[in-house]
């Protein structure tokens, strides 16, 4: 690792932003934005420069794991059911008419877990490789 590569923590300065979540939600960054999920019906991203907060409607149920997958340039949201992903570049621009920011998030229904008795927990991914945890029992 260079030395450009390396964290120092004695050169961090205030934050340009703080921000309060609730127990439980989750959060996940790329290189020019960050989204989480605040509460079970909304969802934020924020850009640089400024971090300025654009919410979205969400109702596909609490957010259990967001992570920004960089060989697919896609945030992968990930339900206790369900899986999804969000492209930060296709966002649709407020029009006079609908105020609100609308996002191009992808559901990927034929993705489920394996039981009935089963529910996705977290996920990462390697490459183009997605990997998903689960909880409840693993028999």
């Amino acid at each position: 690792m260079s030395e450009n590569e390396q964290l120092n923590i004695n050169s961090l300065t205030l934050p340009i932003s703080v921000t309060h979540l609730k127990p439980g939600n989750t959060l996940s960054t790329n290189n020019d934005s960050f989204l989480l999920q605040d509460g079970s019906t909304t969802i934020e991203i924020r850009a640089l420069p400024k971090f300025e907060v654009k919410k979205i409607s969400w109702r596909n149920g609490l957010v259990r794991d967001i992570i920004w997958c960089s060989e697919l340039e896609v945030y992968i949201l990930l339900t206790q059911k369900s899986l999804f992903t969000f492209d930060p570049q296709t966002s649709i621009a407020p029009t006079t008419i609908n105020t609100d920011i609308q996002l191009k998030i992808i559901p990927y229904s034929k993705i489920k877990p394996y039981g009935n008795e089963q529910s996705f927990w977290r996920c990462t991914c390697v490459g183009t490789i997605l990997y998903i945890s689960y909880s409840g029992r693993g028999d």
